[in-house]
């Protein structure tokens, strides 16, 4: 059904009639498949700019990132009923598992998308394209080339790098290291051509390649640059040289209430309309209950009791009650595993909540990059580089925003679990926790995921090690493509 509902909403976006002067999700985007003859003009440049951009709309940066992102991690279990979430759940993949093959598929298609663009676009002389904003096109369409594949390199490691329409079929994979080489590459050379301030809604901006490149740089342990990178986007406030578009909203809710969108702390933010044909959010309906889809699906990605006990010891119920909704079930088939009727009342996932009723055409956007994000992650890289009062201190101003009182470390041990821990009462839900932990080392990853019980306190028995910690690479794609190689342990 999830497959049905994507194909419709792509088949929609491509109906959407063309016009310059209204919001950028109104411009009609062209196919990945769309050939050089295609960009001769500038409103084609502007396009295939907008195809680039309808990845959002995509199941992958629908639901699966959260997937990846908390399901994989301690933050929630699968809930529902799909066996293949329930099986990246639970460590058990298999190269012939239904996520595992569709993301791979999914990434590579907004992929394809953004070289199209990066392909054509330099050899449109139409004089209505004029030099700034031809370079503006192919620094967005680098940005958002760079974005998935960081999302590639986290969840599968090696993998083909395809930089244009005219290479070869079957590429073998790249090295981790090559992956991130050309993702920085891309971001650098965004950076430099791309708008300060956004002219549209959605539109990735300068401060958009240096809060990539940031996490880009941190995920890689490269922490001296990494912070150079976060300094770029903050503003003084905060120990930044950034622009001053960004800051803290005032009120954690406010980030939820679809009342401000593309709001002061948001960086890069997807585009959802549930008033325009192709650009609602349907995943909503698969993380809300009942009661406030007005459906009767099956409920996914619930919080795990380890987040909600984590949520209370600390006092947080700022942010608790504004990422977690508490129901209790009417009926037992509305309880989402491994919850039961006897486990009342039953979380569920609440950041992204305007559904659309029984539509599936939700209103919420979903912010891919915040300030508070960046912020934290500053915090990371001055403590692993030696300056833990000032991490502290940093971090502090977040916890300041939900009421928590301030804390302190005496250590860099103690500080780096401080402020992990701070990453993950404020950005649960956002599909951050599980390259949290990651970065956090595999000791400390271990250790976390292995302790793991259900809600009736029995140990889960993830046996996480090494080899589980990317996906395999799908086995239709080694069928098609006889130069990949398999990841060790599949």
């Amino acid at each position: 059904m999830k497959n049905i509902l994507t194909a419709t909403l792509l088949l929609a976006i491509m109906l959407i009639s063309f016009s310059c002067n209204k919001d950028f999700l109104e411009k009609t985007p062209i196919s990945a498949l769309t050939t050089s003859n295609f960009y001769k003009k500038a409103a084609d440049a502007e396009a295939g700019l907008a195809g680039a951009y309808s990845f959002g709309q995509s199941e992958f940066y629908i639901w699966d990132f959260e997937i990846i992102g908390d399901i994989q991690s301690d933050n929630c279990y699968a809930g529902g009923n799909s066996g293949d979430v329930q099986n990246i759940d639970n460590f058990k993949l298999t190269p012939t598992n239904g996520n595992v093959t569709r993301d791979w598929a999914y990434i590579y298609r907004v992929i394809a998308s953004t070289n199209a663009v990066l392909d054509n676009v330099p050899n449109i002389t139409d004089p209505a394209l004029n030099e700034q904003r031809k370079n503006e096109i192919l620094a967005e369409a680098k940005f958002l080339r760079a974005l998935h594949y960081f999302n590639l390199v986290i969840i599968y490691g090696e993998v083909p790098l395809s930089l244009s329409a005219s290479q070869e079929l079957f590429l073998p994979r790249e090295s981790v290291k090559n992956v991130y080489t050309q993702i920085e590459k891309d971001l650098t050379e965004a950076e430099a051509f791309l708008s300060v301030t956004a002219k549209y809604a959605g539109q990735a901006t300068k401060g958009a390649a240096q809060a990539l490149l940031a996490k880009v740089y941190a995920q890689q342990g490269k922490y001296d640059v990494a912070l150079q990178a976060c300094n770029k986007v903050l503003p003084s406030k905060f120990g930044g040289s950034g622009s001053g578009n960004y800051d803290l909203l005032t009120d954690y809710e406010f980030l939820w209430d679809n009342k401000h969108k593309n709001s002061v702390e948001s960086i890069f933010e997807i585009q959802h309309n549930s008033t325009l044909a192709g650009f609602g959010n349907w995943g909503i309906n698969l993380y809300l209950p009942f009661s406030l889809t007005g459906d009767t699906w099956a409920k996914f990605a619930n919080p795990s009791n380890d987040l909600i006990d984590f949520f209370r010891t600390q006092g947080d119920s700022v942010r608790l009650h504004a990422s977690v909704f508490f129901e209790n079930t009417v009926a037992s088939n509305s309880t989402p595993p491994p919850y039961t009727a006897a486990t009342q009342p039953v979380p569920f996932s609440y950041k992204w909540r305007m559904t659309g009723g029984g539509n599936w055409n939700g209103d919420c956007n979903t912010i891919l990059i915040r300030l508070a994000d960046i912020i934290l992650l500053k915090a990371e890289a001055l403590n692993r580089l030696g300056q833990t009062t000032e991490a502290m201190a940093l971090g502090n101003q977040v916890r300041t925003r939900v009421k928590l009182p301030a804390i302190s470390a005496s250590n860099q041990a103690d500080a780096a679990m401080l402020i992990l821990n701070e990453r993950r009462l404020e950005l649960a839900f956002e599909g951050q926790r599980w390259l949290d932990l990651l970065r956090s080392g595999n000791e400390n990853l271990f250790g976390v995921m292995n302790k793991l019980k259900d809600p009736s306190g029995t140990p889960l028995n993830y046996n996480v090690s090494e080899s589980k910690l990317i996906f395999p690479v799908p086995q239709t794609e080694r069928d098609l493509n006889k130069n990949l190689t398999q990841n060790p342990g599949y």
